[in-house]
């Protein structure tokens, strides 16, 4: 299994947390990215930058608790199911927040861009909701590390094309994972990557074990281990 691409977007991941632009643009041209633009304000943030194919990447940032926007953890814990259509049901804080960074970064990319789109915790929760504001056809890559689960069964009946090549990566046994855990809430049915201290699992994502920990709950913690996967690729453990 070839770790590059899933280690390149949790790196981006990463860097979408960092509050001070100058500095955010320094880490993504790091990466090797062209930044275009940071959107911030009270409960959310992203960087729309671009590779040098000229590939459009939106990056999404997790709950900046350490940097203290309330506002974050106020679309973290505000889970009335919002209807998007055909009994599929969201979440209404992280759905209300991206569509707001939708909006931004549609206005600065090139009409009909293909998107690829990656957060960790909130901003993967937010990764999950991208077919409600692009087509099938401008997305691209989907990444989402230790996203909480975001939406019921019809909603992943209904974008179940456009969400076929999700990526989820859970780490240990992430506290936020697992949440919320009333309210039949759902990860994408499918394959995800679990990320251990030995390796990887391919597993069902209804096959996660839970688990309580928050320090496994962290986007450097996913880099580290991916790192180690990226430069000697191991097994999935049996």
């Amino acid at each position: 299994m070839d770790f590059t691409p899933i280690l390149a977007a949790a790196k981006r991941a990463q860097a979408a947390y960092i509050m001070d632009e100058a500095q955010a643009k320094a880490v993504f041209e790091a990466l090797g990215h062209t930044f275009i633009a940071q959107y911030k304000d009270a409960d959310s943030q992203a960087v729309l930058s671009t590779d040098a194919s000229a590939a459009t990447y939106l990056s999404i940032s997790g709950t900046r608790f350490s940097d203290r926007q309330l506002g974050d953890l106020f679309d973290d814990i505000d889970l009335a199911p919002v209807d998007v259509g055909g009994g599929a049901k969201v979440t209404r804080g992280a759905y209300e927040s991206a569509k707001e960074i939708w909006d931004w970064a549609l206005k600065l990319a090139p009409a009909g861009a293909v998107f690829h789109v990656c957060g960790h915790s909130l901003g993967g929760w937010r990764t999950s909701f991208t077919p409600l504001f692009i087509p099938a056809s401008q997305i691209g890559a989907l990444h989402a590390f230790e996203p909480p689960k975001g939406a019921n069964g019809a909603y992943y009946q209904t974008f179940a094309r456009e969400l076929a090549g999700l990526v989820i990566v859970g780490n240990g046994r992430d506290i936020w994972f697992g949440y919320p855990r009333l309210g039949g809430w759902l990860h994408r049915p499918g394959d995800m990557i679990w990320l251990t201290s030995l390796g990887f699992e391919i597993i069902d994502t209804s096959d996660w074990a839970g688990g309580m920990s928050l320090n496994d709950h962290s986007i450097d913690l996913v880099v580290e281990r991916l790192e180690r996967l990226a430069a000697a690729p191991l097994k999935p453990a049996a």
